[in-house]
């Protein structure tokens, strides 16, 4: 089993993850990480992502129309992404494990489901 090294860079990735409480994007996390390092490569932001999702430390959401956005929540959860701003939340509705449980010739591991729409914010925007 390969070690896991617990690094100054790693460190400050997650807690820039942690502390906003937002679905940030890898260029987004990268940008806030550099205010803290300003040497900071961006390939080793996204090296030290990618690790932190295997670890289990922080969660990844894959979104096929634009950039992929890492999470501080690590329970499964759904994700509703706004077609206006672009901005990933979660979402209230209750996780249905009962999905994995497929009766087919597949063996579902976990499942993920990404709502899009329009955010509160957004509406309220257009209604002005």
């Amino acid at each position: 089993m390969k070690e896991v090294r617990n690094t100054n860079q790693k460190d400050i990735i997650k807690k820039v993850i942690m502390e906003n409480k937002d679905h940030l994007t890898g260029d987004q996390i990268y940008e806030l990480v550099r205010v803290h390092m300003p040497s900071i490569s961006r390939a080793t932001v996204f090296r030290n992502l990618k690790r932190l999702v295997e670890l289990g430390e922080i969660g990844h959401i894959e979104v096929s129309d634009g950039a992929d956005c890492f999470d501080y929540r690590k329970h499964d959860h759904y994700h509703f992404k706004c077609n206006q701003c672009h901005r990933v939340f979660d979402t209230e509705i209750p996780y249905d494990k009962t999905l994995d449980n497929l009766n087919s010739d597949f063996t579902v591991d976990y499942h993920m489901t990404l709502f899009y729409g329009t955010c509160p914010e957004c509406l309220e925007k257009h209604k002005s």
